[in-house]
């Protein structure tokens, strides 16, 4: 059964919870695999409640498979097994869309089991389409105990195995036992069908736990040892203690160990955990009940307090050839083991595991009832504790799997016996049951509605996130800042990821068309007008936005005075554009010519002449001619501080007689422009 309710808790200042889903029987449920899949979440482990899944007359372990969506809403049950125990340790998508599935198993062929048993405990994987559907399953193993704890999708769609194994050679297994128990990889095809076998340890016990690809197409391979330094496969690097962290890299092809290694204190220490970080860290967790330990030539001791309790989380910061960079270990008065590494999007640690101390040691998290889940969050980077939170009922809870949602959020399982409280919304249905809740995530990004990118002017493209100071912004070109300054005349889709404290994630996306620019013109750029005149500046497309130097923001403007006008112009798109005109005033009053004169020699307006004010720096000439255009009159360069002088109405010293005569004039004024003006003088008698 399943019973899933919304969960309003506020845990701590990081985390909230978004639902959590009890899942079980009238016995026990232990899970053992989670996955986030593109349509939802894959939950595994096995049952005992064969009365509620699977056969009620069966009281074997079984394996138990549910699919839910991101909601926690059951999509399709699976359950299998034969007719002894089955157990399932390992759960991983494949290319197709389907799961590999496994652990071990004592049954013959029984049930879904279609091959017979080997021997004591047998390797047994399931091969299943997206619906659960099993497709096909194959048995390995030889006269001993062999169980399958990881598994890797191999380029060719087959499979490689990371098991362990104290059968000697025979049944699949073709090499001899190094010692107790010992390291044994499987490779099959894509059908299941054994292809080899390779047998590593040394001579004692060794158990495999994690497989994971290397940057260099080779295989990280992690577990636990006992054995002698230099026996078997063993590394030569001495001892720490009673059981030791172990990673080995191995070349699939060659089918050889190209280095080992093994890390520890005085006491036992076992890793759970491995993960290979964006910046190429290895990051390689467990439990640790050792104490601090004399580093040696290689500083594979363990070189952080112990805090009291049974055991700490110890988590070790490897380079690609597992020489330790940096190490933490997180713990209080009580157990505290580590089952869990994740790398949020921030490039922060996400550690996991189960917890009985009180706030004791480094343990801040309030403790919620017997064993919790307890969330670490870490920036390896610094070393700074973001936060940390305990998760659990009143009962003992213990998770064993997480995994990373869409939207960054979590979603985190294991098996719990606790009833209804704290973050535990649903009653125990048996003795043990699967437990399984998220995390919630509410954050938003938004850049805006689409752009037009101007072709002589850059675009900011600013995301916005509503109460997340602390947000980081990465965009689809690898800038990373909240402001994204895109080139003049740009076309493109243009995506940003906003990542806040807890690695929640939102997106945004803004299209960007590049489009002309926009074209204003105000006219010349100089311009003279009349004194007592006006010009009307300005116009353009409708929907056009204005604001000019004088604070208007009418498209047109009108103008009588001199100066430097500008504008600066937005089109419906965004685009802008920018002109001035320089305006000057001509005042025409500074010019004065009499149109009508006497020259009688009587002392009144003998003369006639071109008078001129302060706006006039120079006359370049003067010049009166009679109706045939003969020429009766010049003066050239003078200006009005001359002394006065004109024409007195003869012509080679002969008085003319009455009549009109043309004037003209080249004037040069003191704004520098120069103008021709004309008109006519009467002469009277």
């Amino acid at each position: 059964m399943i019973w899933m309710a919304v969960c309003p808790c506020t845990l701590s200042a990081q985390y909230t919870v978004a639902w959590d889903a009890t899942i079980g029987g009238e016995r026990y449920e232990e899970l053992n695999g989670l996955l986030v899949v593109p349509d939802g979440i894959v939950i595994g482990g096995s049952t005992q409640s064969n009365l509620t899944f699977g056969d009620p007359a069966d009281f074997s372990w079984n394996i138990l498979l549910q699919k839910t969506d991101f909601d926690g809403n059951l999509i399709w049950e699976a359950h299998f097994g034969g007719d002894q125990d089955e157990r399932l340790w390992m759960l991983i998508p494949t290319s197709d869309g389907g799961l590999l599935c496994g652990g071990y198993s004592y049954s013959g062929v029984s049930g879904d089991k279609t091959e017979p048993s080997r021997g004591d405990m047998d390797v047994w994987i399931l091969r299943l389409d997206e619906t659960g559907a099993l497709l096909w399953d194959k048995a390995f193993g030889g006269a001993g105990r062999d169980e399958l704890f990881s598994a890797l999708e191999m380029p060719d769609g087959g499979f490689l195995l990371g098991c362990h194994s104290d059968s000697g050679a025979g049944g699949d297994k073709t090499e001899p036992s190094r010692g107790g128990q010992d390291f044994w990889l499987i490779r099959t095809a894509a059908d299941g069908s054994l292809i080899w076998d390779k047998t590593l340890g040394g001579d004692n016990y060794d158990q495999v736990q994690d497989l994971l690809w290397a940057p260099d197409g080779n295989i990280l391979i992690s577990g636990g040892t006992f054995s002698s330094p230099g026996s078997g496969e063993i590394a030569q690097d001495s001892a720490r203690g009673g059981l030791d962290f172990w990673l080995g890299l191995f070349d699939p092809d060659a089918r050889q160990l190209l280095w080992n290694h093994r890390y520890g204190g005085d006491n036992e220490d076992f890793p759970y955990a491995l993960t290979l970080s964006g910046s190429g860290k290895i990051y390689l967790g467990g439990r640790s009940a050792s104490d601090t330990a004399q580093p040696t030539v290689f500083n594979n001791g363990k070189n952080t307090p112990k805090y009291g309790g049974y055991s700490d989380f110890w988590l070790l910061e490897l380079d690609l050839n597992g020489w330790k960079t940096n190490e933490w270990s997180f713990g209080g008065s009580g157990l505290d083991d580590l089952y869990f590494i994740q790398e949020n999007k921030r490039g922060e640690l996400v550690l996991g595991g189960v917890s009985d101390s009180g706030v004791s040691g480094n343990k801040t998290a309030v403790p919620r009832g017997g064993f919790d889940f307890w969330v670490v969050t870490l920036a390896p980077q610094t070393g700074i504790v973001r936060g940390q939170s305990a998760f659990g009922g009143s009962g003992n809870d213990a998770p064993t799997r997480i995994a990373m949602l869409p939207d960054g959020a979590f979603v985190m399982g294991g098996h719990s016996d606790s009833g209804i409280g704290f973050e535990k919304s649903a009653a125990s249905f048996g003795v043990n049951d699967f437990w399984v809740l998220t995390t919630e995530c509410d954050l938003q990004v938004n850049i805006g509605e689409p752009a037009l990118s101007c072709e002589e002017q850059m675009l900011s493209l600013t995301a916005v996130s509503p109460a997340c100071d602390s947000c980081l912004y990465f965009w689809s070109n690898g800038h990373a800042s909240a402001t994204l300054e895109v080139p003049a005349g740009t076309n493109g889709t243009f995506s940003v990821m906003a990542i806040d404290l807890l690695g929640c994630m939102a997106a945004d996306t803004m299209v960007v068309e590049a489009t002309n620019a926009l074209a204003f013109d105000l006219g010349p750029p100089d311009t003279l007008i009349q004194a007592g005149a006006q010009i009307s500046l300005g116009g353009g497309a409708p929907g056009w936005q204005y604001q000019w130097n004088t604070g208007s923001t009418s498209d047109q403007i009108v103008v009588s005075e001199p100066g430097l006008y500008s504008v600066t112009v937005t089109g419906e798109g965004g685009c802008t554009a920018v002109d001035q005109i320089l305006v000057r005033v001509l005042n025409r009053k500074s010019v004065y010519v009499p149109n009508v004169f006497t020259p009688n020699d009587d002392g009144w307006h003998d003369v006639v002449g071109i008078q001129t004010g302060e706006g006039v720096r120079m006359v370049r000439h003067f010049s009166i001619y009679d109706r045939w255009g003969e020429l009766c009159y010049r003066r050239q360069q003078f200006n009005f501080a001359d002394e006065f002088e004109g024409w007195d109405g003869r012509y080679r010293g002969l008085r003319l007689s009455p009549g009109v005569f043309t004037w003209v004039a080249l004037v040069e004024y003191t704004d520098d422009t120069v103008e021709l003006l004309t008109g006519t003088i009467t002469l009277l008698r």
